[in-house]
């Protein structure tokens, strides 16, 4: 099942306290799915899951396939999802004076937040560099990478990568088991849906702009 979805990669190093990074996934589609010019002019895409690839990788692979099928079932033309390695988690809100906020009940405040980079997440340090180069230069759409020339990290979850000095576990927070996986049971940032098999479980009609 080597290189089934094609992710679209960040290269645009943006420094170590950024939410973003060079190498952090922006969003996927099918392999042969159609991208944008500006999109592959300003990005990478990268074919994945390599040969090489982990049990974690393979499992998250197999849910991606598993949802943007599903919508192309739908009627969607060219599926895709947006933002499907970042951790999305429900959190309380503080004010400034270290307080958590309350409503009018007196119950803490909860926001469904994106707090970290991708935590599936590709090295491109070790490219040769006039394949770097020209993987840079945005006047030109590069050539697909293969995920198995690329170095790829899989960050453990609930941890802030933002800043250096908050990068370990948020107690506070609802997840904080080290499991890189998709977020099997909850929320995809695209999606809006806390369960992928209540999701895919749905039935949808193709929306009007889909066939314009």
């Amino acid at each position: 099942m080597a290189n089934e979805i094609e992710l679209l990669v960040s290269i645009r190093k943006q420094g170590e306290v950024s939410l973003k990074r060079r190498g952090d996934v922006i969003t996927c589609r099918l392999a042969g799915g159609k991208w944008g010019a500006r999109e592959t002019m300003s990005h990478q895409v990268v074919l994945w899951p390599g040969e090489q690839a982990t049990e974690e990788e393979l499992r998250a692979s197999q849910l991606l396939n598993l949802i943007l099928t599903k919508k192309k079932s739908w009627g969607e033309p060219n599926p895709r999802v947006d933002f499907p390695f970042y951790e999305v988690v429900d959190e309380k809100i503080q004010e400034d004076n270290g307080d958590f906020k309350k409503d009018q009940s007196g119950n803490d405040i909860i926001l469904r937040v994106m707090t970290n980079r991708s935590v599936l997440h590709f090295d491109f340090s070790e490219l040769p560099e006039s394949q770097m180069l020209a993987i840079l230069d945005d006047t030109v759409a590069a050539e697909p990478l293969l995920a198995d020339d690329l170095r790829i990290n899989l960050d453990p979850r609930g941890i802030d990568k933002r800043d250096p000095l908050e990068r370990g576990l948020k107690e506070h927070r609802a997840i904080t088991e080290p499991d890189p996986i998709l977020h099997e049971g909850e929320c995809l940032r695209r999606d809006e849906t806390t369960n992928i098999q209540d999701y895919i479980s749905q039935d949808k009609k193709p929306i009007d702009s889909w066939s314009t």
